[in-house]
């Protein structure tokens, strides 16, 4: 035994890096013979102790095999000199990427703290407030609005400015504007401000409602358009959804530039079966949707 401990205890010192791990011999002997003295389980154990211990295999094992295996359940102790630098902490909110004369950045945890992305902005050299909002599904982690200071506010329907670049969206947002991320030139001065989707929490409603027919969305991949009303209503209850509200569409020689859909909600009750589907808008609560509708057949339009 005493040759076998002290084999032991020359190839640790040969082959272990951690120099500065010692193993104590009298509880190298100890732990051998706890496991050798542990009796086998006999036929009439409980199933506890049949989870408890394991069959033993009926091989001869040498000495020193067994001695490495104890070594394993050794107790060491190491000194914190002995030791490097240990780090833990939050990963990044944000993923950075350098092109050229541009950072691309895009939302890696969009449920972080806004004080870390203004943070993680500030490491670049970027005067950057991120705003998160609870969105649905499909909007979670896209950017949907942006402001440059001193210049006109990006809307859904706009272009970013100050040389500042969309990254397109490769799963889409439907008919919803929205973009992957944003890449920004290095030496950009101005504060910028930026509107990003995150998901809600249980409760709350969406305050960025996406397209209900796309990706994510509770009524992924349906062509709403032009279907009528009684259509729509199967498929919604079909999907478990819920019609939050009907507008009434727009009619096509009104000449407005402005339609003001707020001004014209329609009673469902006043809405006959054999209308039109125009557009599908996400509701602001889970699994909900809202519909533009008329008397009419809109103009299909394809993408």
């Amino acid at each position: 035994m005493n040759n076998d401990l002290k084999q032991l205890k020359i190839m640790l010192e040969a082959h272990d890096p951690a120099r500065q791990v010692r193993a104590d011999s009298a509880a190298l002997s100890t732990t051998l013979q706890e496991i050798i003295d542990t009796p086998r389980s006999s036929p009439t154990a409980t199933r506890r102790q049949r989870r408890r211990f394991r069959p033993r295999w009926l091989i001869t094992v040498p000495a020193a095999a067994i001695l490495a295996g104890a070594a394993l359940a050794v107790t060491v102790v190491v000194r914190p000199a002995d030791v490097g630098p240990l780090h833990v902490g939050p990963a990044e909110a944000l993923a950075f990427t350098r092109n050229g004369d541009y950072i691309d950045v895009r939302i890696i945890d969009p449920d972080a703290d806004p004080k870390r992305y203004r943070s993680e902005f500030a490491a670049q050299g970027l005067d950057v407030d991120l705003r998160l909002e609870p969105a649905s599904p499909s909007l979670v982690g896209r950017m949907i609005n942006a402001s440059i200071e001193g210049e006109t506010t990006v809307t859904s329907n706009g272009h970013l400015v100050s040389k500042i670049k969309e990254i397109d969206d490769e799963s889409g947002c439907g008919n919803t504007w929205c973009k992957a991320g944003v890449s920004i030139p290095v030496d950009l001065k101005k504060h910028v401000n930026f509107t990003f989707g995150r998901a809600a929490r249980p409760g709350e409603r969406y305050e960025l409602a996406g397209d209900p027919t796309a990706r994510g969305e509770i009524l992924e991949g349906i062509d709403l358009q032009n279907k009528t009303v009684a259509e729509v209503k199967r498929m919604v209850e079909e999907r478990h959804a819920t019609i939050q509200r009907y507008y009434g569409a727009e009619p096509e020689d009104s000449g407005s530039q402005s339609w003001d859909y707020e001004s014209h909600v329609l009673r469902p009750e006043t809405i006959p079966d054999t209308w039109y589907v125009h557009e599908a808008w996400g509701g602001h609560d889970k699994n909900t949707v809202e519909l533009v509708v008329a008397s009419w057949p809109t103009k299909v339009v394809r993408d």
